[in-house]
Order: C-alpha cells, then structure tokens, then sequence
C-alpha cells in the first residue's frame, strides 16, 4: 500500500521516500521505482505483563530512534511525515516537530490495541507513550469508520479524536478479465486462521456440496492452522486448498462468489479486491466489511460464526446467475468511486498533504 500510494503521489509532482526495515517491501519498492532508506527496527514488540519491568530499556531505545529522524529529516527536509507504526509514532513524530515538520499518522488497524488500558497507571506504559505523543501529530488517518470508532472507544472525549480524518485503504485498478473462464463457485482468499471464518465456510459447504454435489470451492492463502483446516474438509468433496498465491486475483477472475466470513476485520482489503473484480460477495456483518458491502445491493451479508445463514447465502446465490451479476456489477460500481486508490489519493490525499508541498 505504501508503494500504491507513493507512485500516485509521485504523478502529482511530490516527491516521496519510503523508510522501513522490511526487505520484501523495499525490494518491492525498487521494482515500483520508489525511493527507500532502510531504518531502524526493534523486533521486540511487546512489552506486557513482567516485561514492563524493562519499559526503561524502550525509553532509551526511542531516544537512540529520535535522534536517527532528527539527523534522517534534518538531511531530507521533507514537507510531511507519516509514521505507520508504534515506536514512529514516538520518535519519528518528536523528531518532525521539533524540525517544524507537519506529522500525519496512519493507523493500519493498531491503535485500538496500543490505545487499551492507556489510561490504568499500572498498565501499558507504552501506550502511553503514543497517546501522548499524538498529541503533536497533526492528523490520524484510519483505514474505516469502524476502526476509529474503536480506537474512540478507548479514548473517548479525547481531543486527540479531533485530528481523525477518514481515507479508506485503496486499490489499484485492475478490472475483471472477462475472457477468463469461471471455473472455480466460490473462493475465499484469507489467512488460515480461525479468526478469518475458515472453519465455518468449510461446514457451510459441506452442507451445500450434500445438495449440489458439483459445486467448488478455492481456499487461497497459507498460515498456521492449514493443516487443521486440511483435516476438517477431508472428506469433503469440491474444496481445493491452493496455499500462498503471489497473485490471488488471478484466482479472482475464475471464480463466480466470493466468501469472507471473518470473525473481525478493520477495513477488508480482500472484500475491496472482489468488488474490484466484479464478484458477488458473501461476508460477515462486522468491522468496516459494512462499509463495502451494502446488503442485498453489492453482495449479502451474514451474522459472525452463524454456519446456518452462510450456508443458505451460499445456495441462494449458487442458483441465481442474475443475482451473481447484479450484485457484482454494483460492487465493482462501488469499487470505482469509493476504493479506487488514484481517486483516493487525489480527493483525500493530496488536500490533505496539499499544503505542506
């Protein structure tokens, strides 16, 4: 997202550099053309229970970090800084204002997590530490309306709520392929953990494939309960468990429905990419998922953890290929004016950092 974001800044004559520590995104960012400085990460990130004993060691790790931004802004005199992460928030926030820099935070779905607590005196130190230091930013940007109502659950009355501004996570366009042939029924592109709804997409289809016995199912993506996921749909035929795809979107374009039922989500980057694409889309009616999908007009959604009503979606929209049709064509409608990134980063990005050039 970073990378997205900063090619299409760049095509309104800002200049940006990237900072991180990640190799896969500043390889990737290379490939984009982006400009990059590898910075500064501590792999220790959490500093709970007995570990606050050491909070200490944190403080004198942020003054080591603030002095490398004070030196890094000093050198490249950027107009804005926008820190997407816990220890940035702190140093590199302290480091742009003392150099009158403009601070703009993006939330990627953490600050409700680091908020928690912030303000028991026995607990969270850290998260202390942010809240106070976003005091000095001059904007936060969340990724949904459900994310900054709950990161305002945690810091209600606040005047930190003041500097929340609303810019949705966008993609870039890539429409449907429509020469591609829809092989695959449904398709759920997630992360393979209990908390992403796997468990009970594979019970609902186990009933669905009892009634339609030629249907198929696609499960892309990898992660650490694969293997359980694997055993529960043994036996059941049609489910096909591709693993980690560079590019799931291909996947996208042969498939007809595609099914998200998550037990939470901040936004629904993998919801946002079906529209994109065209699809019909099944979902669970929580987090920001409420904010893509409108019910019955862009997909259908359900109720978290209920097998039964994803199972009765599921055989509704099998059967009805007008309904396929006219829901998908609305998402991908919606897609073009509310997540495209180009018209994101025009309309909320660049007045927002408009200024500052």
């Amino acid at each position: 997202m970073p990378v997205f974001i900063a090619r299409e800044l760049e095509r309104h004559d800002f200049e940006v550099t990237i900072l991180t520590r990640s190799k896969k995104l500043l390889a990737f960012a290379h490939d984009q053309g982006v400009k990059t400085i590898r910075t500064w990460w501590w792999s220790r990130q959490n500093w709970d229970s007995w570990r606050i004993v050491l909070f200490p060691i944190y403080v004198a790790w942020q003054l080591i970090l603030f002095v490398y931004y004070i030196v890094l802004f000093a050198r490249l005199q950027p107009s804005v800084v926008s820190p997407q992460s816990k220890d940035d928030y702190i140093a590199a926030t302290v480091a742009a204002r003392l150099l009158g820099i403009t601070v703009s935070w993006t939330d990627n779905g953490d600050l409700k997590f680091i908020f928690m607590n912030h303000a028991v005196w026995y607990k969270n130190p850290v998260g202390k530490l942010v809240y106070l230091t976003a005091h000095a930013a001059h904007s936060i940007i969340t990724p949904s309306k459900n994310e900054e109502q709950l990161v305002a659950a945690n810091i209600p009355s606040s005047p930190i709520l003041k500097k929340f501004t609303l810019i949705y996570n966008g993609l870039v366009d890539q429409p449907p392929n429509t020469k591609t042939k829809k092989s695959i029924d449904f398709i759920s592109t997630a992360r393979l953990v209990t908390d992403k709804g796997i468990g009970e997409l594979i019970e609902a289809f186990r009933q669905l494939v009892s009634t339609y016995p030629t249907a198929k199912l696609a499960i892309v993506g990898d992660g650490p309960e694969r293997d359980t996921f694997k055993k529960q749909a043994k036996n059941i035929p049609g489910i096909t468990f591709y693993g980690y795809q560079k590019n799931p979107l291909d996947f996208l374009d042969m498939s007809r429905i595609f099914i998200l039922p998550t037990h939470h989500e901040a936004f629904g980057v993998a919801v946002a990419e079906a529209c994109m694409k065209s699809l019909p889309v099944i979902a669970t009616d929580i987090g920001g998922i409420p904010e893509i999908i409108d019910n019955h007009k862009t997909g259908v959604l359900v109720p978290v953890k209920d097998v039964e009503s994803l199972h009765e979606a599921m055989s509704k929209l099998y059967n009805d290929g007008p309904l396929q049709k006219s829901l998908g064509e609305a998402g991908r409608e919606k897609f073009l004016t509310h997540f495209e990134l180009s018209t994101i980063v025009k309309e909320s990005y660049i007045p927002l950092y408009g200024d500052t050039k």
